[in-house]
């Protein structure tokens, strides 16, 4: 079987599952923003729609292949640190958990370059924290 009919198929599921769960979310008519129902409804339309792709056009990889490579070393390291930043995200400063969440991950995936790993995970945090702050008035957790 090929790995991409199998997330394809998960993946799919996955959208519809939130499409469903987004129709929960309470919004207000006074709004001046987008509504709390628009990131989350248009994640859940592209998740659907690439998930209906890989069911429809697979590439070549067979299942076992991606197994493998996701149970070697850095999947599962990836998983863990992944598991962690969704874990704590609640309880620690989110430009804090970003920052250690990217300089981990790009450890993990072998950048080495001391001011790529100095600088690029403090701009990621950053920016992503103005963004949601400021840009999109969503509330993040701060230390503060």
């Amino acid at each position: 079987m090929r790995a991409d009919r199998i997330a394809g198929g998960g993946v799919l599921f996955a959208g519809l599952r939130l499409f469903v769960a987004v129709t929960q979310i309470d919004i207000l008519d006074s709004q001046p923003t987008l509504s709390a129902r628009f990131f989350p409804f248009a994640l859940s339309l592209i998740l659907a729609m690439g998930g209906l792709w890989l069911l429809v056009k697979p590439g070549e990889t067979k299942l076992n292949e991606v197994v493998q490579k996701l149970l070697a070393g850095k999947g599962v390291a990836f998983a863990a640190v992944f598991l962690l930043y969704a874990l704590t995200f609640r309880y620690v400063d989110f430009r804090f958990g970003t920052w250690a969440f990217v300089i981990l991950t790009m450890w993990i995936l072998g950048s080495r370059k001391w001011m790529e790993l100095v600088i690029l995970p403090v701009c990621v945090s950053l920016i992503t924290f103005l963004i949601f702050r400021y840009g999109f008035t969503v509330l993040l957790p701060t230390w503060t």
